[in-house]
């Protein structure tokens, strides 16, 4: 009996991780039914929210309490230099690569990277692939209306 319940559970697990790889998909609240959660396919969501040509950046909510803040950002271009004063970020990179500038270093990044900046840090996206760039965004807790706060670059002059 034992066995045939390893082999159930491995077929489970099998099957749920095969079904995640092939169709990633955002499974939360149905806005539209209280109290529902809906799987919505990420091309889907990219399709209904395509950034304009004049749109840098496009920003769209998926979830929120209090507690934490998930977004779908596309940036086509690049982030102003900016930092978070209520909430770390976790940002998972879907699609795309460029560069993170965190405080003074800039590193490499492509789709499946993550990355952690702690609130507080300065921080910018720079996209260098021909398409806007994707990333799941999520706020720990969930930021206050004047959590992002714009950064200016410090020039040093020289005599």
């Amino acid at each position: 009996m034992k066995i045939v319940k390893f082999i159930f559970s491995t077929l489970v697990i099998c099957v749920s991780f095969f079904h995640t790889a092939l169709a990633a998909e955002w499974i939360g609240p149905d806005e539209k039914i209280s109290g529902s959660y809906n799987a919505k396919q990420l091309e889907q969501l990219l399709e209904q929210n395509k950034p304009t040509k004049d749109e840098n950046i496009k920003v769209v909510p998926l979830f929120r309490n209090e507690r934490s803040s998930n977004i779908l950002v596309q940036v086509r271009d690049r982030e102003p230099l900016h930092r978070h004063i209520d909430s770390d970020i976790t940002v998972f990179m879907l699609r795309g690569e460029g560069d993170i500038r965190l405080g003074k270093e800039t590193r490499p990044v492509k789709a499946g990277d993550v990355i952690h900046i702690e609130r507080g840090a300065v921080h910018a996206y720079i996209n260098r692939g021909p398409e806007p760039a994707v990333a799941l965004v999520v706020y720990s807790p969930a930021p206050g209306p004047r959590d992002r706060v714009l950064v200016e670059e410090k020039t040093t002059k020289t005599p």
